[in-house]
């Protein structure tokens, strides 16, 4: 087992002993205003899912889980009123959580730094845990750009920042998801991610600039660090077209992160640059 795993787990038994928390255990009452109802893996539930995060729903077209953990309920819808929990909802009541462990937490500052919860989600090109949500989307004549707004959170942060093991959000425009990574060497190959820095760099919490991570944009969730919140754009072309995001653990299953996303909107501007910025 490679050096940073075993110190990583290490890190685990000694600040949680043997005692497992799964999402089934929480009971406590979330600590905002923000209400997540976990979906299921199933077609229905993934276009309740993407709605939430649509300007319009009428240019949803249709949605399905490519693939997602089986167990824990990791991916969610949130409401609630206007940016009660970090930023979100921004706009229209609801909100759509993606994570790679138990998106129950994400409102549930006592778990802020714990450990992960078993998905047991399979491997999947190289990483686990993975929940890719694919997205079809009409593109109205005259509309020429896509893009959405959202906050990466991890308690990874900070003690992993520099680590091979770093989870990530990629969002790529196509039917498949081309990226791949490597589960004992950590390395991501993303040649049509869309969410990704000024520098070409993928969302992880190792980022700098633009995508950097603190401590204060995660105050009042269940994680140690996130990043501002962020718009991430892509051109389109009129007619149907397909949006791919997905989020997973690279390496092991330990330290769960999530990404928020709001108001999805399908428009024409000018210019329209592929990739992350801040959002104003």
């Amino acid at each position: 087992m490679n050096g940073k795993r075993l110190r990583k787990a290490a890190s685990v038994a000694v600040l949680f002993g043997v005692l497992s928390l799964g999402c089934a255990a929480i009971a406590i009452a979330a600590t905002s205003s923000v209400r997540i109802v976990p979906v299921t893996r199933t077609a229905k539930s993934a276009v309740s899912l993407a709605k939430t995060m649509m300007a319009n729903p009428k240019q949803l077209v249709g949605a399905q889980f490519v693939i997602a953990p089986p167990q824990n309920g990791p991916n969610a819808i949130g409401s609630g009123s206007a940016g009660a929990l970090a930023g979100f909802p921004i706009k229209g009541g609801r909100f759509a959580i993606l994570t790679d462990g138990c998106s129950k937490r994400a409102a549930h500052t006592k778990f802020k730094g714990a450990s992960g919860c078993n998905d047991r989600g399979p491997e999947f090109n190289g990483t686990r845990d993975t929940t890719i949500l694919r997205l079809e989307v009409r593109v109205p004549k005259g509309a020429s750009c896509l893009s959405f707004r959202f906050r990466f959170l991890s308690n990874e942060y900070p003690t992993w920042v520099g680590s091979d093991y770093s989870d990530a959000f990629i969002a790529e425009q196509g039917y498949y998801a081309r990226w791949r990574s490597h589960s004992t060497s950590p390395h991501l190959y993303n040649p049509d991610d869309f969410a990704m820095t000024p520098q070409g760099l993928p969302i992880t919490i190792n980022k700098a600039g633009v995508a950097a991570m603190k401590s204060g944009y995660a105050r009042g969730t269940g994680y140690r660090g996130a990043t501002q919140l962020l718009r991430a754009s892509t051109r389109v072309k009129p007619g149907k077209r397909f949006i791919l995001l997905s989020i997973f653990d690279q390496g092991d299953r330990q330290f769960d992160s999530a990404v928020f996303i709001d108001h999805l909107t399908i428009d024409h501007r000018a210019p329209c640059t592929s990739g992350v910025s801040k959002y104003q």
